[in-house]
C-alpha cells in the first residue's frame, strides 16, 4: 500500500473506462500508488516528481517484468513541463492538484493540454472540503494550498478543460493510520474524479463539438 493510500476504486472505474494506451504521462507519480496499473495498459509510462526518492520507491515496486515500460524523471510540475507539445497519448494525475492554489493550477493545466495530442485522454482528480488531523488530533493545513468546494471545483475544471469532452464525478473518502511521512495520520473529504477526451480542432482552430 502507498504511504497515500489505497487506490480508489472510482478512480480504478475512470482508468478502465477511459481505455488509456499508448504513451502515459503520470504526474505527480509518488512512490507509484496507480503506476503498476497504468503500465499494465500502456506502451509506456513516464512517471515524473519531484521528489526523487519516491520515483525510487516506485521504481523498487515496479514489476520486473513492466520496469521496460517504464521512465521516471524529477520535474517540478509548476514549472514547463520538459517535454514537446502533442507528445502524450494520456495524462494522469491524482492526489496533488488540490495542493495548489488556482493561478498555479490553471498553470499546470495549461501545460497538460499542451504535451497531450490530440483525441488524448486524461484522468485526474481534486479533493475538496479536505479535513486532515494528526495523530494528537490538530488539523494540518499545507501552506500555499488551495481550499475549494466541491461546486468550486468543478466550475474550475469545466471553465479550463473546455476543449475536452469530459465527465465529472464526486465521491467522498476518508483515510487514517496512514504513515508519519505522509505529514497526517487522518483525511477526509470529498474528490472530483475527472476524465476526458480533448476534441480536435477544424481548420479554424476552433473545437469541434
Amino acid at each position: 500500500m502507498s504511504k497515500w493510500g489505497i487506490e480508489e476504486k472510482e478512480t480504478i472505474e475512470a482508468i478502465n473506462n477511459i481505455g488509456f494506451f499508448g504513451n502515459i504521462l503520470n504526474i505527480a507519480a509518488g512512490d507509484g500508488r496507480f503506476n503498476n496499473r497504468l503500465l499494465e495498459l500502456a506502451d509506456s509510462v513516464t512517471a515524473i516528481d519531484i521528489d526523487n526518492s519516491e520515483l525510487e520507491t516506485l521504481e523498487e515496486y515496479c514489476p520486473k517484468d513492466l520496469l521496460d515500460k517504464l521512465c521516471t524523471k524529477a520535474v517540478n510540475i509548476t514549472q514547463k513541463l520538459p517535454f514537446q507539445d502533442e507528445t502524450f497519448d494520456g495524462i494522469f494525475c491524482t492526489g496533488t492538484l488540490h495542493l495548489f492554489d488556482r493561478d498555479t493550477i490553471i498553470k499546470i493545466l495549461q501545460e497538460i493540454k499542451r504535451v497531450l495530442k490530440t483525441r488524448g485522454k486524461i484522468v485526474l482528480d481534486f479533493a475538496t472540503d479536505i479535513k486532515r488531523l494528526d495523530k494528537n488530533q490538530n488539523q494540518v493545513v499545507f501552506e500555499g494550498e488551495g481550499s475549494f468546494t466541491t461546486d468550486e471545483a468543478v466550475s474550475l475544471f469545466e471553465e479550463q478543460l473546455k476543449e475536452f469532452t469530459l465527465n465529472i464525478g464526486v465521491a467522498t473518502f476518508m483515510e487514517d493510520n496512514l504513515e508519519g511521512d505522509a505529514g497526517y495520520n487522518y483525511i477526509s473529504g470529498n474528490f472530483l474524479v475527472i476524465s476526458g477526451i480533448a476534441r480536435e480542432k477544424n481548420q479554424q482552430g476552433c473545437i469541434e463539438r
